[in-house]
Order: C-alpha cells, then sequence, then structure tokens
C-alpha cells in the first residue's frame, strides 16, 4: 500500500490524527488527536453524568421499572443545557476527522513514493 493510503486509513479508523503521526507530521497530529480526544471526553463526560442522574432517580424511587419506563427516565434526563455542548463537540470532531482524512491524503501523495 502507498504511503497515502496507509495515512489515510489511519486517520480514518483509528483516530484523526494518527496519520500525520505514521507520515512524521508530529505538530498537525498531535493538534488533531488532542481535539479529538478533547471531544470524546466532552461525550463521556455526558453520557456518565446522564446515567448518574437515572441511577440516583431509580435509588430515590426503589420501584422496579420496565424498559419503556427506562426509556422515558432517560430521555428525560437527555435533553438539558449540556446538549449545545454536545451538539458543537460532534461537528468539531466531525470536522477534525474529514480534514485529517484528506490533509493525510494530501501529504501522503508530496511525499512521494514509499522507500
Amino acid at each position: 500500500m502507498s504511503r497515502s493510503t496507509n495515512a489515510v486509513l489511519l486517520s480514518a479508523l483509528v483516530l484523526p490524527g494518527a496519520g500525520h503521526l505514521y507520515l512524521k507530521h508530529f505538530g498537525r497530529g498531535i493538534a488533531l488527536i488532542a481535539i479529538s480526544l478533547a471531544c470524546l471526553w466532552i461525550f463521556v463526560d455526558r453520557v456518565m453524568r446522564q446515567a448518574s442522574t437515572v441511577l440516583e432517580r431509580l435509588a430515590s424511587e426503589g420501584t422496579v421499572l420496565d424498559a419503556g419506563q427506562l426509556s422515558e427516565l432517560v430521555t428525560q434526563t437527555s435533553s438539558g443545557s449540556g446538549d449545545a455542548v454536545v451538539t458543537v463537540a460532534t461537528l468539531v470532531l466531525a470536522g477534525c476527522w474529514v480534514l485529517g482524512i484528506a490533509d493525510a491524503y494530501r501529504l501522503g501523495k508530496s511525499a512521494g513514493p514509499t522507500r
């Protein structure tokens, strides 16, 4: 496989910036990885807060819920003030992924053939 193909696959399937590290463009790679990990951290933080809220409600009520009631409870806790932050994080992560793939391809093609 060519260097550009390897770099694109790494950026697309592993993490944005991984292809840049493969091509030895460390500054760009580390920047893309840092931004992507920050966005993923925002997702995980939001999910953990939502799970904590659901578990606290379940513990306070002390009743057994069926799947429908549990689904409704999760839906109620999912709408909140953090939705805008999660939306921005999603857009930034998607942008990093597209930028990482396109830039890794461009850098791989300009680097020349595999040695």
